[in-house]
């Protein structure tokens, strides 16, 4: 195995949040979709401005995205081989 830069990209939208997985060679190695109507929010003014990403190298084998749900707040986490190696999280205001 060799060390690899994945980047974590979240993108707002008027029904809900998208988040990628990007490897070196910018293609998505993961992806998910959050419907604001599954978790009983609502979109604000700005939320298909969000626009949020962080990149992390590493030496895994597999990658995935976890989401979770505060009542406040969405938050996604890059996991590689089980562990957390990034996380970014989405406020209801933005």
């Amino acid at each position: 195995m060799a060390l690899e830069t994945y980047r974590l990209e979240v993108q707002g939208s008027e029904t809900g949040l998208d988040a990628d997985v990007y490897d070196d060679e910018e293609m998505i190695e993961e992806s998910t979709h959050v419907s604001y109507e599954d978790f009983d929010a609502a979109a604000t003014e700005g939320a298909a401005e969000v626009s949020k990403n962080e990149a992390v190298t590493a030496d895994v084998t597999d990658v995935d995205i976890q989401v979770q749900r505060d009542g406040t707040a969405f938050t996604f986490e890059l996991l590689g081989d089980r562990e957390t190696l990034a996380t970014i999280r989405v406020d209801d205001e933005e």
